[in-house]
């Protein structure tokens, strides 16, 4: 193998590569992007359904139930 036949395999590879990878990369971002935007708002109702569900329970509960939260939440804050 001569150094011209060298050189333009290694091109070849390098053009085969970039044409296969370009398509595959818009592909899976495609693919990726739309998964993103279909489950956010549903993770976000979980996540507000979760809070208020929370908030709920503890504004029925007890004096010393509420002031146990309101202390674990001041912690977690610091």
């Amino acid at each position: 193998m001569n150094k011209y036949q060298y050189y333009a395999g290694r091109f070849f590879i390098l053009l085969a590569t970039i044409l296969i990878g370009i398509p595959i990369g818009i592909l899976v971002g495609t693919i990726y992007f739309l998964r993103i935007v279909l489950t956010y708002p549903f993770n976000m109702y979980g996540l507000a359904v979760d809070k208020w569900e929370n908030k709920v329970q503890i504004e029925q509960a007890d004096i010393w139930t509420r002031h146990i939260a309101r202390m674990q939440e001041n912690k977690d804050r610091n």
